[in-house]
């Protein structure tokens, strides 16, 4: 019984010791473009890859161990968006898949603002990002838009979550300048 337990215990390592691991999903920003995507160069294997969805190409490196890969401006979740079929030169051949997750934050819209407008928080999705620019102000756990602070003019607030960034264009307009109420 013990042989039979140990011949088994050097199966299970030997096959968990050729899996490949990989973060899944993986996650990128629409429109990215040069991601590489890679696995071990075994010698004298060859190496089949393959983009399905989200409207990726492949740049550079078919037939190799490492692709580029240029994303498309469609967000959302692709199942088996990334796939290599490695065959060595025994004819034996395995297969890797990858989701991928192209992620394009969005926000809720504020403005146009008059001068002295009070603040305003901000919101983008998914939630917990980063805000900055002109009038930006980080409050406890988020971030609002003080047009006191920023003053008259047009500005760009750039939302930034997982490394992917997209530009709300706020305006802030000047208060009139009213003079006192004349009587005769």
């Amino acid at each position: 019984m013990k042989k039979l337990l140990t011949t088994i215990g050097l199966l299970l390592i030997t096959t968990f010791a050729y899996t490949q691991s990989t973060v899944n999903p993986d996650t990128v920003c629409v429109g990215a473009v040069g991601e590489n995507y890679w696995v071990t160069n075994n010698a004298g294997s060859n190496y089949t890859w393959s983009v399905n969805g989200g409207g990726g190409v492949i740049s550079t490196g078919q037939g190799t161990n490492q692709i580029t890969v240029d994303w498309g401006n469609t967000p959302g979740l692709f199942s088996t968006a990334v796939t290599v079929i490695e065959t060595n030169a025994s004819g034996c051949s395995d297969t890797v898949d990858l989701d991928v997750f192209i992620l394009l934050p969005s926000y809720t819209q504020i403005g146009p603002f008059c001068e002295g407008d009070p603040c305003v928080t901000l919101s983008g999705n998914p939630a917990n990002g980063t805000w900055t620019g002109a009038g930006v102000q980080a409050i406890g756990n988020g971030f609002e838009f003080c047009p006191t602070s920023s003053g008259v003019g047009t500005f760009n607030l750039t939302y930034t979550f997982g490394g992917c960034s997209i530009i709300m264009n706020t305006s802030v307009n000047p208060s009139p300048i009213l003079g006192p109420i004349n009587h005769n």
